[in-house]
């Protein structure tokens, strides 16, 4: 039965492998030309918050027509007491009570809101912030690079949150990440002698990028928490739509305090685009990562995490290839030499961790099922892999 099933899987994976590409490139390339040099629309902290309000309603339309993606802790009593009078209902008090039944499914104390939901809203804020306001100031394929250094702030953020336990294997995946990343960031001379394009590998960006990589670590480490303790939150759609509220909220505040709402209203892409123009332009990143996500969370469903972590690299590389090809981006050979050894290293990080969880799975299963049933041993398998691959996969959120 499994070989039966392996092709269609393949293909399913394969299917959303494509569009996990096809969004995240098309975000990563539409955000460095509306922030940087190309549209230079220079508010994105504000816009960001607007793609959070953007996920915040697209979130709720899908939990609203797929009832099984739905948390269950708040439907035990739901229909209680409703059966005997629902037919006594005009139709506008039928939707009215079924609209109020459905956003009573999500009631959460604030205490849990803020003690779960908040820090990884925070976490999350900091990272997609800081990384689209550093698109003012790298170029994308600097910007690629330097994000995928996030590895070590996973790991050190996991061990102080005890959420890795320390190996001398993570020590040196560390070791090789740093020195992989100072490689990454030596400036190549040819920058130099292009008018214009100093500024791409400019100090600040760098700190701008690595900032981002440190909130991208810590909004993992919270991420994980929130899927052991919280009920809320066990799927992408789940977790978008807790978190993308106070997101909204967290980034406009910032971004009325750094940016300015007068600016924003005032400024000349309002003319140049129109009011529907300029609206769609800050909408339409929001609708490519949300479908982004979704290819993600199909995905978890029927790929390996080593399976992942290939296509992961593979779409780094594109993004770097098609930076070069529509932005003129430059690498130096030391920078090149930096990046292979990156992806070594997080291609051994996540062999390392996809041997672990398997260890970790056989040792769960029943001495007597491994006894009598090995069909029964595969079926614990694949259920306890499905069940951990959201722990094992830092799942891409930082573009939305």
């Amino acid at each position: 039965m499994g070989s039966s099933n392996s092709p269609n899987k393949n293909g399913e994976a394969l299917i959303y492998i494509l569009g996990w590409y096809i969004f995240s490139l098309s975000i990563s390339i539409y955000n460095k030309w509306m922030f940087g040099k190309g549209l230079d629309f220079k508010f994105p902290i504000l816009i960001t918050s607007f793609h959070q309000f953007c996920l915040m309603i697209l979130s709720c339309g899908v939990l609203y027509f797929n009832p099984r993606l739905r948390p269950t802790i708040n439907t035990i009593n739901e229909d209680e007491g409703h059966d005997e009078d629902i037919n006594e209902l005009t139709p506008q008090e039928k939707s009215n009570e079924s609209f109020i039944t459905f956003l009573s499914i999500f009631k959460m104390k604030l205490t849990t809101y803020f003690k779960q939901i908040f820090p990884c809203s925070l976490a999350s804020s900091g990272d997609i912030g800081l990384s689209n306001v550093s698109f003012k100031f790298v170029s994308l394929s600097l910007y690629t690079m330097l994000k995928t250094s996030s590895l070590i702030f996973v790991l050190l953020f996991g061990l102080l949150f005890k959420l890795e336990k320390f190996h001398w294997r993570l020590v040196v995946i560390v070791l090789v990440m740093t020195g992989s990343v100072a490689m990454m960031v030596k400036k190549p001379d040819v920058i130099d002698s292009i008018p214009n394009n100093g500024d791409e590998y400019s100090k600040m960006g760098i700190i701008l990028v690595l900032g981002a990589s440190m909130m991208s670590g810590l909004r993992w480490s919270f991420t994980q928490l929130l899927l052991k303790r919280n009920n809320y939150t066990n799927n992408s759609i789940l977790t978008i739509f807790y978190i993308s509220p106070s997101m909204c909220a967290t980034l406009f505040l910032v971004g009325l305090i750094f940016e300015g709402w007068l600016n924003f209203t005032s400024s000349p892409i309002w003319e140049i685009k129109g009011l529907f123009g300029t609206i769609g332009l800050m909408i339409i990143p929001g609708v490519l990562a949300f479908m982004m996500t979704l290819c993600e969370f199909k995905l978890l469903t029927v790929a390996q995490i080593i399976t992942l972590s290939i296509a992961g690299i593979f779409k780094e590389l594109l993004t770097i290839i098609l930076s070069s090809i529509i932005f003129g981006d430059k690498l130096s050979f030391i920078n090149c030499i930096g990046l292979i050894f990156t992806f070594i290293d997080i291609m051994w990080y996540n062999y390392y961790r996809y041997k672990e969880n398997q260890m970790k799975t056989y040792q769960k299963i029943p001495t007597e099922v491994a006894e009598n049933s090995s069909s029964s041993i595969d079926t614990i398998i694949e259920s306890e892999i499905g069940n951990n691959r959201g722990n094992l996969t830092n799942v891409e959120l930082r573009k939305l």
